[in-house]
């Protein structure tokens, strides 16, 4: 049994062996030169066994080598492996024994049918775009190698419906065998799609009908194009646009017609939308309708078309028309029978405007005014106010022309994102506290009118309602500014500060001292908050009396109207008159002339009283004395007691004090003991007190000390002050001591003047009483 059936088995095996070496394919004979393509079984002018490929045409090493037996080969893709060009049949290099092996390779362009005798020109491809079903079509098979070598080859296009089916018509016609006579072969029949053609997408490719390349070789490139369901369409980009702002419809027609575009139902008389000039496809304009012109459409039967509005554009429902033009008595009219409409609403837009911060501000700030506009490219701002023009005054005008709003020719520039910005500087705005109305129109208006007018320029002021517009609030008020010293009674050595507010925002603020021989001129640098702080020492050769201080504030100019001779070393103090130029008053501020004290100061606020000058001030005075520091003596203490030393002191604030308390005798140890702690050193600040003196105190430890008397020293560090007193640490105390004062200086209390400060007091009477009150309190201090 199994030797029957390896028997069977070795006969099936001939027999198939048999079958493959008897079979004799059919050969395509290939003469010298010519080409071969691969899939195809061909025969060489010699029984080579082999075609040899070289590298360049002469080098011994081989690139390719295809084996075949009796000068047979069948070229298979696997054989050739892409490598393409000229092969040896009779090994060497050779003038006469070689051919070429290409692929067959097939193309496929789909073209509109515009040239001569229905022949598409070059580059109107549909490729990706849509055509109407009336739009011809022409079809060029490209076929570089294949073509020209076999002289009998063809092919088809295969066409692939939007529904996904396979057919080879298209347009009425059957495009399944197309004979290819050149490189590129333009299939004679244009066609267009047919009024009953599917609408949607299409694809189309072509391919080989010549074996063997129909079974194996690859089809075309794929050409895909849409076929739309109507001829003509007209359609808008958006269904609503702002005014001011562009609109864009797109006709779709036939490839390279020409179209009518107008505004349909349009009156003449009124703002309409107008067309961009000079756009692509425009050909001219036609008058006879409104916004109308002619158009022709690109390759693909497209073609967009821009309008423009602007901000007086009347805001409603237009109606663009787009109608087909024929050829009549070799005159273009419009055919209206073919036709399509669209419509596009215009709108208005709209302004907003707001102020930052609070709405209240002092005149001489900056006041920035920011907002949106969606209606027009420009922002007109006017203000309304107290006694101003009855419908407003340009915004940027203010202060100097004062002209109405309707005559503004300085609008605010609305930013690409509709936003927009302006910084309105009240410096010199000639406005005066209260409260105003400020104005954000779209379109330059008669202020708040309910009336159109003339504007200086010639054009029309609009009324108010013709206009987008919005109002924001702003409240003006005066700038004040507020002093007061660290203290009123200064030691000599020691330091005062001014400290304020200032608002208004001002650059600088200026400071005046007056006093016995004395001058002070100086600058005060006022921080971002209004507040405002001036350190002033006092130095030792400062005599002991009554100063007084003016600090002068530029107000609404931000300028400091009096002015000085000699910045560096001033001695006369003046203002100008009105001209400029011209001195209205001055006085002698340093040398043989001048007034002193509080006659001087009571001159400089009189100046800048004056009506001539903006500036505002405020006052105030301190007096400066000769340091001194108070102890209350503690009395004795039991040791191992914790007790407070203070006392008082007209040192400044925070001023340092050192207290050194030590023992008043000395006594020898033994050096093996330690020395017991007896006394202390320790610094402190000086504190304000309730009343007219400041304070000090330190707090005292007198465990593990010795019996004995001590010394207390306190000293100034900064001012050259001081003053001592003793006390006793005793074992026990009999009873309680009573404490008593000490000092180096005894100056009564409740004699110095107050410190004054006003926003604004005219005149400066009260520094002439001051001066008799310091005279006074110089002499109980002489007394004392």
């Amino acid at each position: 049994m199994k030797k029957i059936t390896i028997i069977l088995a070795l006969i099936i095996v001939s027999a198939l062996f048999a079958g493959i070496v008897s079979a004799d394919p059919d050969y395509r004979e290939v003469a010298q030169g010519n080409a071969a393509f691969v899939y195809e079984d061909i025969k060489v002018p010699t029984d080579s066994s082999s075609l040899i490929q070289y590298s360049d045409g002469q080098n011994p090493q081989t690139k390719n080598i295809i084996s075949g037996k009796e000068g047979k080969f069948q070229l298979t893709k696997e054989v050739v492996n892409g490598m393409y060009g000229v092969y040896y049949y009779d090994g060497t290099p050779g003038a006469n024994t070689y051919i070429y092996i290409w692929y067959p390779e097939i193309s496929l362009k789909a073209e509109l049918t515009t040239g001569k005798d229905g022949i598409s020109t070059a580059g109107d491809s549909i490729d990706g775009k849509s055509i109407n079903k009336n739009t011809n079509v022409t079809f060029k098979i490209g076929s570089p190698k294949v073509a020209p070598a076999l002289g009998n080859a063809s092919a088809q296009l295969i066409f692939t419906t939007p529904a996904g089916g396979k057919t080879n018509e298209f347009g009425g016609y059957n495009f399944n065998n197309t004979t290819l006579t050149s490189v590129e072969t333009v299939i004679p029949n244009s066609t267009a799609p047919g009024k009953d053609a599917e609408a949607g997408t299409w694809t189309v490719q072509a391919q080989y009908k010549t074996p063997p390349f129909n079974d194996y070789a690859e089809k075309s490139n794929a050409v895909t194009f849409n076929v739309q369901s109507t001829s003509l369409i007209l359609t808008a980009a958006k269904d609503s646009v702002v005014r001011s702002n562009p609109f864009v419809v797109t006709i779709q027609g036939d490839s390279l017609a020409y179209y009518l575009i107008y505004l349909d139902g349009a009156s003449e008389s009124d703002i309409n939308p107008t067309l961009q000039p000079l756009q692509d496809g425009w050909q001219y304009n036609d008058y006879d309708y409104v916004g109308g012109a002619i158009f022709k459409t690109d390759a693909s039967g497209k073609r967009n078309v821009q309008y423009n509005t602007i901000a007086e554009t009347e805001d409603k429902t237009y109606t663009i028309k787009v109608v087909a033009m024929k050829q009549e008595d070799d005159e273009w009219i419009p055919d209206f029978a073919e036709y399509d409409t669209t419509k596009v609403k215009v709108e208005k837009g709209a302004v907003t405007i707001s102020a930052t911060g609070d709405g209240s501000y002092f005149i001489g700030a900056e006041i920035k005014l920011t907002g949106t506009n969606t209606d027009s490219s420009d922002v007109y701002l006017f203000i309304t106010g107290p006694n101003l023009a009855t419908n407003g005054l340009a915004l940027k005008t203010v202060g100097g022309t004062n002209e109405p709003a309707k005559d503004n020719t300085q609008p605010v520039s609305v930013k690409t994102d509709n936003t927009w910005e302006y910084k309105w500087n009240t410096e010199n705005c000639g406005l005066d506290t209260g409260a105003y109305t400020i104005y954000a129109t779209s379109i330059l208006t008669n202020g708040k009118s309910s009336e159109k007018d003339t504007a200086k320029t010639g054009e029309t002021a609009a009324k108010l309602s013709d206009a987008e517009y919005a109002t924001v609030s702003v409240n003006l008020k005066t700038p004040f500014i507020f002093a007061a010293p660290s203290g009123t009674v200064i030691a000599k050595g020691d330091k005062v500060y001014i400290r304020g507010t200032a608002e208004g925002d001002p650059s600088k603020l200026q400071l005046y001292i007056f006093g016995p021989n004395k001058f002070v001129y100086d600058s005060i640098t006022v921080e971002d908050d209004g507040s405002y702080e001036k350190k002033i020492d006092i130095g030792s050769d400062w005599a002991s009396n009554q100063y007084y201080v003016v600090i002068e504030h530029p107000m609404y100019n931000n300028k400091i109207d009096v002015q000085v001779d000699d910045p560096q070393d001033p001695t006369e103090l003046f203002i100008y008159n009105v001209d400029g130029y011209s001195i209205q008053s001055s006085f002698i501020v340093a040398g043989p002339g001048k007034l002193q004290g509080a006659n001087a100061a009571d001159a400089l606020t009189k100046m800048i009283d004056s009506p001539n000058i903006d500036d505002k001030y405020t006052k105030l005075t301190f007096t400066v004395s000769e340091p001194w520091i108070k102890l209350v003596n503690p009395g004795d203490k039991a040791v191992g007691m914790k007790f407070t030393l203070s006392g008082t002191t007209n040192l400044a604030v925070d001023d340092q004090i050192l207290v050194d308390v030590t023992s008043s005798s000395f006594s020898a140890v033994d050096k093996t003991q330690s020395s017991p702690t007896s006394g202390v050193s320790r610094t402190t600040k000086v504190v304000a007190g309730e009343g007219g003196d400041n304070t000090w105190s330190v707090e005292i430890d007198t465990t593990n000390w010795n019996l004995d008397e001590y010394t207390i020293k306190v000293s100034g560090i900064e001012v050259d002050i001081s003053t001592s007193t003793t006390f006793n640490v005793v074992e026990k105390l009999p009873d309680t001591p009573t404490p008593t004062a000490t000092g180096a200086t005894a100056v009564p209390t409740g004699t110095t003047a107050t410190a004054t400060a006003t926003p604004a007091t005219p005149g400066f009477g009260a520094f002439v009483a001051l001066a008799g009150l310091g005279a006074v309190a110089l002499l109980v201090l002489r007394r004392n």
